[in-house]
């Protein structure tokens, strides 16, 4: 990645720390927030993370050693 890519990342980062007073509670806060808006405006599209691992299915080898 070029200089100038990284300079513009970290310029983009340094906006987001001003913006919210340094302060990743507040980050964070705001981002919940986007997302429950988001969510209520039925735009768009929700992936919940698993509660479980799904399962693999087994190759003939493990089935064979069972």
């Amino acid at each position: 990645m070029a200089d100038y890519e990284l300079d513009e990342i970290h310029r983009i980062q340094r906006e987001i720390l001003v913006r919210f007073d340094h302060d990743v509670d507040k980050l964070i806060a705001h981002y919940q927030a986007l997302e429950e808006e988001y969510r209520k405006s039925g735009k768009y599209k929700f992936v919940d993370p698993l509660s479980k691992k799904p399962k693999v299915a087994k190759s003939k080898d493990e089935e064979a050693a069972d």
